[in-house]
């Protein structure tokens, strides 16, 4: 199965401990959305990222094959079951000019925005750099880092 990874999932040793067996396909987009900060962990005591509807913006991330059950435990770790956060499929672009079905994990009730966290921005940068993302796209990154000092 497709999952599309954005956000904390673009960093490979993250997205690893999540989903161990992934391995990515290429790079993808899903046109007329973009990166928000609008759930806010716990955790982290900061925003974590979410895709939201923005006709004309772009977000970019990877395609990867991860098997079935894999995704089954990530629906317990992204607290699908409480509530949290929904599996959706999403017709993706990839870098090839074709279009895939591909799941990713989506806030249910979006809040905020919040203020992401230092660490979780630079874990986004760190990955869109290993997955070589456009460097606008990095920009816009850099520029959520920028928003979290």
């Amino acid at each position: 199965m497709l999952h599309f990874g954005y956000g904390s999932n673009l960093q490979m040793s993250f997205l690893k401990d999540l989903l161990p067996s992934a391995e990515f396909r290429m790079k993808a987009y899903i046109p007329n959305y973009e990166i928000q900060f609008n759930f806010w962990s716990q955790t982290q005591k900061a925003g974590i990222s979410n895709i939201m509807d923005a006709p004309g913006k772009m977000v970019h991330g990877a395609l990867f094959d991860v098997p079935e059950e894999e995704l089954k435990a990530l629906d317990i770790k992204e607290d699908v079951y409480i509530g949290d956060y929904v599996r959706r499929t999403f017709v993706v672009m990839g870098e090839d000019g074709n279009w895939y079905d591909a799941d990713l994990y989506q806030v249910i009730d979006p809040k905020g925005p919040f203020k992401p966290s230092q660490n979780y921005v630079k874990g986004m940068l760190v990955g869109a750099k290993e997955l070589n993302l456009d460097p606008s796209y990095l920009k816009s990154i850099e520029n959520f880092y920028q928003e979290s000092l």
